[in-house]
């Protein structure tokens, strides 16, 4: 089983919609486990509502995600998705160790960029593998390319963005997801798979990490 974190040390990033909507993606090949570990409970309010079977949703704590993923793993489940909190929470570094792959989600601003120094010096101290991802990210704008160039300095960068548009939102309130709905002009949706494409091919081939290597 893959674990993929999805933390950002600002809050606004898009990192509990992009969690929610990678791990609805990644359910319709796989048998996926969504991990809410955020206080502010985005993914749990999402799933409350939500009909559909998968992914399968669970609220956790940080000290007990080690066990949480054990025992999915023994389930026969085949990815996890954390949603971690924002910032360098209580219990953050405990997530982002046990995590087999993590991802940042970067909004195209100066804040933000400032705060993926921050990301980056955690990653750096919890040893494990990392990518960027440009999240909530304005339609053809030049900053666009100006904080690709900046991220892909710094890690590696999913080649694709996640625009800023408002079906993400609204799909959200239907405790849905944009790669659930139907209809023929769905932008969102082709994001959501390719990036999903690109981020399966990137941690498919990991070999998974170890509990004993994070203590």
């Amino acid at each position: 089983m893959r674990s993929v974190a999805f933390f950002s040390s600002k809050g606004g990033s898009g990192k509990s919609t992009l969690s929610i909507h990678i791990a609805v993606a990644a359910s319709q090949q796989h048998r996926v486990v969504l991990i809410d570990c955020d206080p502010q409970g985005t993914v749990t309010a999402w799933a409350a509502k939500r009909e559909r079977p998968s992914p399968s949703v669970i609220r956790a704590d940080p000290s007990s995600i080690a066990r949480l993923l054990d025992h999915h793993r023994a389930a026969g489940f085949a990815v996890a998705v954390l949603d971690c909190p924002p910032h360098a929470a209580a219990g953050t570094s405990m997530l982002l160790a046990a995590a087999d792959h993590v991802v940042v989600p970067v909004q195209p601003t100066a804040p933000d960029l400032a705060a993926t120094q921050r990301a980056l010096a955690m990653l750096k101290a919890c040893g494990r593998p990392y990518s960027f991802v440009l999240s909530r990210a304005p339609v053809r704008a030049p900053e666009i390319e100006q904080t690709k160039g900046i991220l892909g300095a710094l890690g590696p960068l999913a080649p694709m963005s996640i625009s800023d548009r408002r079906i993400y939102a609204r799909a959200l309130i239907q405790s849905s997801a944009v790669t659930e709905i139907v209809r023929d002009d769905n932008k969102a949706a082709e994001e959501i798979h390719a990036y999903w494409r690109w981020l399966d091919n990137q941690t498919k081939e990991m070999k998974p990490w170890r509990r004993d290597q994070a203590a």
